[in-house]
């Protein structure tokens, strides 16, 4: 069974609203001339914004995947990038320090990623720590230490958890982020790309359009002006025939009454799934950013399998439940002795059951 038959439609996401702003030290500014048109040795980065996925939903718009906006920590360096290899790691570290103090977690970079960063990037901001803790953001934004940024990014948010993980999957990191001199259309933050489930199947519709950052530095190597050239447009809603009730119901059945299982609802009319439950389960929110290798060894080591979606990538003989057709079948070859008893054996003949064959009418 494909999972490709679950989804029904696309709804394209509305686009967000397009603006033209120049935002600079000074706040932000409509409309502005472009200072880079006047500036003979300054220099622009056009840089790719990565869009939000689009949503994907029940088959009554309940959210299955959706996005949250997550905080990144990351520290700038003082422009111009004049200093030598050992001011660079005192100031780096000592930054460090002061966030791991604010965070209460450690906080590592290495001398070479350092170094790196600072002279093919560093104009741009270096992540400390991805994606905060709510406690986490809430202590630095009563508190921005000096030097330091918060970073918005768009994480991808399960809002039902285990439920048609199976189904649904999961997104990681595309790639991470460039370490070599900028280029135009190097990504501002990593980008995500579907692992498993509709995810992984409709990641190119989900993906959507980045939009393009310019940020402008003069001749000094001070920045200038950083202004949103083009909004990213978000990708396409994928709605599937799903029931996030019927969902539910059948995953709570097999929780109760079963060590593993499947179980799918289909729609005789139409061949529409309704649902399909696969148990255990997992939670894809472990899955993003990045699943820390104890939580994946968790899922991958525990005898259950609960990464493994039973319902549609596994195979199990039918038994009783395939007596049904059988029995028509036989009604429909000796549809004129529907009276007729046939008595089967239950002797093994070596390794096969012996079974008398109905004679044709």
């Amino acid at each position: 069974m494909k999972l490709l038959h679950l989804a029904i439609a696309l709804a394209l996401a509305a686009p967000l609203p397009a603006r033209e702003t120049m935002i600079d030290n000074t706040g932000i500014v409509e409309n502005p001339k472009p200072t880079w048109e006047t500036q003979r040795q300054a220099r622009t980065f056009s840089l790719l914004i990565p869009a939000p996925r689009g949503q994907i939903t029940d088959r009554n718009g309940e959210p299955l995947a959706q996005n949250r906006v997550s905080y990144n920590l990351a520290l700038t360096f003082p422009l111009p990038l004049e200093w030598p290899d050992a001011k660079i790691l005192e100031f780096a570290k000592r930054q460090m320090a002061i966030a791991s103090g604010l965070l209460n977690r450690d906080i590592r970079i290495s001398d070479n990623a350092i170094l790196t960063h600072y002279k093919n990037r560093g104009v741009l901001p270096l992540d400390m720590v991805v994606d905060l803790l709510p406690n986490e953001l809430t202590a630095v934004q009563r508190s921005m230490p000096a030097n330091q940024i918060l970073r918005q990014t768009y994480a991808r948010f399960y809002p039902n958890g285990p439920l048609a993980a199976h189904i649904v999957g999961y997104t990681g990191v595309k790639a991470p982020l460039s370490t070599r001199p900028i280029e135009n259309n190097d990504l501002i933050f990593t980008e995500s790309e579907g692992r498993e489930g509709l995810e992984q199947i409709f990641d190119k519709e989900l993906r959507g359009e980045p939009g393009l950052l310019q940020i402008t530095f003069g001749a000094d190597g001070q920045k200038v002006s950083e202004r949103v050239a083009r909004q990213p447009v978000p990708g396409y809603n994928v709605i599937t025939t799903l029931d996030l009730g019927l969902q539910r119901t059948a995953e709570s059945v097999l929780e109760k009454n079963s060590n593993r299982g499947a179980v799918v609802v289909m729609d005789p009319n139409n061949g529409e799934i309704l649902a399909m439950a696969s148990y255990p389960s997992f939670n894809p929110n472990d899955f993003v950013p990045v699943v820390p290798k104890a939580v994946f060894d968790r899922y991958t080591n525990d005898p259950a399998d609960p990464l493994v979606p039973r319902a549609f990538r596994s195979a199990y003989p039918p038994g009783s439940t395939f007596k049904a057709f059988v029995g028509l079948a036989g009604s429909r070859v000796a549809q004129d002795r529907p009276a007729r008893v046939v008595r089967l054996s239950h002797e093994l003949h070596g390794r096969q059951p012996h079974i008398p064959q109905l004679e044709k009418s």
